[in-house]
């Protein structure tokens, strides 16, 4: 592990369109996977109407204005599996530092990029406690994008078997042996690199 990492974006991007951009410190990068970490305070971009606006009714739109977006109260540090369509991220509360769980982003296999990866938000997510209780999020969401005509009946499904196969594995997967991980205090906050916003 470097003393400084490296800056890699991370980008959601639906139809061609940029949704994120999420600049991270790449802590490690191997054939099987890809480690980084998001702290308080650093500056994303998103949706202007993110939190306001349903995200399902957000893609629908023609034109979505995406501006400054500031990382808050979690520390985060995520796991992408190459070719697999999930993530996986560990969550703590930053000022605490107390161990919250984890969290499985059901997405798109990511896509390398000259500034980082690429993938797109399946809205399928899953919780899972410390304790090992889990339970689905945004079901409701991903239900929502099928009747829309964002997802066909066989995408939702797929993205759903996705899902069970990370619960049906998670004596394997959990924990990752980082749980007790922490940032250096000297890391620079990353920041957006020029052409970030190049699709």
């Amino acid at each position: 592990m470097t003393a400084h990492p490296r800056t890699v974006v991370w980008r959601h991007l639906y139809r061609g369109r940029l949704r994120w951009a999420i600049p991270n410190l790449l802590i490690e990068e191997t054939p099987e996977q890809v480690i980084t970490p998001l702290v308080p305070g650093t500056v994303c971009k998103a949706p202007v109407e993110y939190g306001r606006v349903g995200y399902v009714q957000q893609l629908l739109r023609d034109e979505e204005p995406i501006g400054d977006y500031v990382w808050h109260t979690r520390r985060m540090l995520m796991f992408a599996p190459r070719d697999a369509a999930h993530t996986i991220s560990l969550h703590w509360d930053h000022a605490s530092g107390d161990f919250l769980g984890w969290y499985v982003n059901l997405q798109e296999p990511m896509r390398p990029t000259a500034i980082g990866y690429d993938s797109f938000d399946q809205m399928l997510d899953i919780w899972i406690e410390p304790d090992g209780t889990w339970h689905w999020k945004d079901w409701d969401e991903l239900v929502e994008a099928e009747q829309v005509g964002i997802f066909t009946e066989a995408a939702a499904e797929a993205i759903r078997a996705e899902g069970r196969w990370v619960i049906d594995s998670l004596d394997t997967l959990l924990p990752t042996g980082w749980e007790a991980w922490q940032p250096d205090p000297d890391w620079p906050l990353p920041a957006l690199p020029e052409g970030w916003d190049r699709t």
